[in-house]
């Protein structure tokens, strides 16, 4: 068990989030960044145990029982007993220990996991913890948070993480809807971030459909609304299921984690095609099912 000091601005419970739901109007929820949150089950020997989800650092608890535990994200530091370490590795806590998740630098969230996963609660078949909906309740301080088969493993450390650069680039793949706009300029525009939350990433640039209000139909993660503003939308994990804007496509998922760590600069879009873009993510899910396999262990 771990006892949180400190929750930050918003922690939660999360895994790979609820899916077949959204014909009752729930959203798939889930981790806004799989990478990391995958890498950080991976060098536990996990996979897809529950996690805690910290938005922006600042996360400080207490160890309460001996176990192994994995932080990730694009970058960062974990403080114990006053030691300060990089993430995107195992830590093996005792006891007594006290750690710090320390405010991040780079990216917006970062992932703790715990040998054996975390014994949180779960709601339509998943421990997602959904704010938008107020489906379960974020982490508070002074919550005990139980684990659930919890070990002691040998160190382990990734020199992989997430990268995000001053300009991101999305790969896009067209919809039915593309005659509505210009496509050229599209791709041809710089956009720039104006805010993203866990519903979705709001840009600027100015790309404006012909017609600015459809007949409200289902959307999904990742699709780029666009409404008479001329300011793309694009959903993330928390999005609403049915919108009436149109949509000029929809961003890759893989590219959507690298968009939910991005903190600001350019952003680009660049035309995939649908085979392209279906061997990306399997490629994607397939590399972490065997990432387990090749890590450095470090034996102290």
């Amino acid at each position: 068990m771990i006892k949180v000091i400190k929750s930050g601005f918003l922690s939660t419970f999360q895994d790979m989030g609820r899916a077949g739901l959204t014909d009752i109007g729930l959203s798939h929820s889930g981790v806004m960044d799989e990478f990391s949150y995958l890498l950080a089950n991976a060098l536990l020997g996990d996979r897809e145990k529950p996690c805690v989800e910290i938005t922006f650092g600042n996360f400080e608890f207490e160890v309460m029982r001996d176990f192994s535990a994995a932080v990730c994200g694009i970058d960062g530091f974990v403080e114990i007993n006053g030691k300060k370490e990089k993430i995107n590795r195992t830590f093996k806590l005792k006891k007594g220990d006290l750690v710090k998740i320390l405010p991040l630098k780079k990216g917006n969230f970062v992932y703790l996991c715990a040998k054996g996963g975390f014994d949180a609660p779960k709601k339509y078949g998943s421990c997602s913890v959904s704010v938008r909906e107020k489906i379960l309740s974020p982490i508070k301080d002074g919550d005990v948070l139980k684990l659930k088969n919890p070990e002691v493993i040998p160190h382990r450390y990734s020199k992989l993480s997430l990268q995000t650069d001053k300009t991101l680039e999305l790969r896009v793949i067209f919809g039915h809807q593309q005659e509505l706009f210009n496509k050229n300029e599209f791709l041809n525009r710089t956009f720039t971030l104006k805010s993203i939350n866990r519903q979705g990433a709001v840009l600027e640039g100015g790309i404006k459909p012909e017609k600015s209000d459809i007949i409200s139909e289902g959307i999904s993660f990742g699709s780029i609304q666009i409404p008479s503003s001329g300011n793309p939308i694009i959903l993330l994990k928390e999005h609403q299921t049915i919108g009436g804007y149109p949509k000029i496509g929809n961003v890759l998922p893989v590219d959507c984690f690298k968009l939910s760590q991005f903190r600001g600069g350019e952003i680009k879009f660049k035309e995939i095609d649908l085979e392209t873009a279906k061997k990306e993510v399997i490629d994607f899910y397939s590399f972490f099912k065997k990432l387990y396999f090749t890590f450095y262990e470090m034996y102290h």
